[in-house]
């Protein structure tokens, strides 16, 4: 009964009762972890049509965005992963909100952004695809660039600061502390004399770092800030060892193959034992910079994962629950091997690959969709060597 059901929408595309009871539930809470502070908020629009964009790190994103909107919800996009899920979709349906695959082109998609313009929306699309892991600005996607140029609507840049910090994707905890969000003016395309000047004023209006947020958006409580570390620093950022950084206590941070020892504070700094402040960005971009190194060369694998679930997303965008299986990356391949049934896909196959939550990765090739639950890795990892090996870097055997 609940697969198929939906909420009367009205006439602008949302349903009134949705909308109270979101109001009523979700944005107190929303309210209660992050104590946005709205900034500029003469620049709020209270109705569309219009698009607001900025930049993501964090799941509460597009609720932080709509605090402050207390007449009409926002409408826009949501990456299908949680439409898998029957009372995200009901609920985000209700509102308006429509799923896309990242990164993957959907004609579908622009349909419902023109119907959202002609039912007067507000809709909120963020440009960078996915939410940042490391509070660095991504590539902006052409093709929303495009949409904003092309409609002709007002479209409002939104900083979110403090966003990032406050519950890092890596992240199991989230840090008590205040959110900024900071109204900019409206952006015209009338202004521009052409879509290239359009487009990188947008750019530029959230590419900032969002590590380091203005004071009174860094956060102050967490009891756990270190947990779940390993989804970032994927090796160990001395020897290049996989796998080998964990924090047992969700406040300390160590290596197994090497001799450091931190103590991470709420605002995701590193502390070591003479007080010196370390960023995780730097052992971060550090990691990134070392060569790759294949977990078994003599076989020819790089990385591999026993025991990861498998999914596969069917022609109607459902997500069929597979069985478990061995996934190995390899130079040129990624194997996954599921009893007597295997799906080997040459890299060059690969269209897409995203990481959704923060521990599946999502493989895309002309005749599949496959997702693969990497808990207990590092799903990061795993995108970066695919688009590694992609450009043609070569793995080698040790460092």
């Amino acid at each position: 009964m609940i697969k198929g059901f939906r909420f009367k929408q009205n006439e602008r595309g949302f349903s009134d009762k949705t909308f109270v009871f979101m109001r009523n539930t979700i944005i107190p809470a929303t309210r209660f972890l992050f104590n946005p502070r709205i900034t500029n908020i003469h620049n709020m629009p209270l109705t569309g049509p219009c698009f607001i964009y900025g930049n993501h790190s964090n799941y509460f994103d597009p609720f932080i965005m709509n605090v402050g909107l207390t007449q009409e919800p926002t409408a826009g996009v949501m990456t299908r992963d949680q439409f898998h899920k029957p009372l995200p979709r009901i609920f985000m349906d209700s509102i308006g909100i429509v799923p896309t695959s990242k990164y993957v082109p959907e004609p579908g998609i622009i349909r419902s952004v023109i119907k959202m313009i002609d039912q007067r929306r507000m809709i909120v699309i963020f440009p960078e695809g996915g939410r940042r892991w490391d509070g660095k600005p991504k590539p902006l996607i052409e093709t929303t660039l495009k949409l904003f140029w092309k409609m002709r609507i007002p479209v409002h840049p939104v900083q979110i600061h403090g966003s990032h910090l406050g519950w890092p994707r890596w992240a199991d905890k989230y840090r008590r502390g205040s959110v900024e969000l900071r109204f900019l003016d409206p952006v015209y395309a009338s202004d521009f004399k052409d879509y290239e000047s359009f487009a990188d004023y947008c750019r530029e209006l959230i590419a900032f770092d969002e590590y380091h947020p203005p004071e009174e958006a860094i956060p102050k409580i967490c009891s756990k800030p270190a947990a779940g570390i390993h989804r970032l620093l994927y090796r160990c950022p001395e020897t290049g060892t996989d796998g080998a950084v964990f924090s047992p206590d969700g406040q300390h941070v160590f290596s197994r193959n090497a001799a450091f020892r931190y103590q991470m504070n709420p605002a995701s700094r590193l502390i070591d034992n003479k007080g010196n402040i370390i960023s995780i960005i730097d052992l971060f971009d550090k990691i990134n910079r070392m060569p790759m190194v294949s977990a078994r060369h003599t076989e020819g694998i790089i990385l591999e994962k026993q025991g990861c679930q498998i999914y596969m997303v069917d022609y109607e965008h459902q997500l069929q629950k597979l069985d478990r299986a061995i996934t190995e990356l390899r130079e040129d391949r990624l194997l996954v091997l599921m009893g007597t049934k295997k799906f080997d896909l040459g890299l060059d196959e690969i269209r897409y690959i995203s990481v959704e939550q923060n521990h599946k990765i999502t493989v895309t090739t002309p005749d599949l969709t496959l997702q693969i639950d990497l808990e207990g890795s590092s799903a990061l990892q795993w995108q970066l060597y695919i688009n590694r090996l992609k450009k043609g870097e070569k793995p080698v055997q040790s460092i």
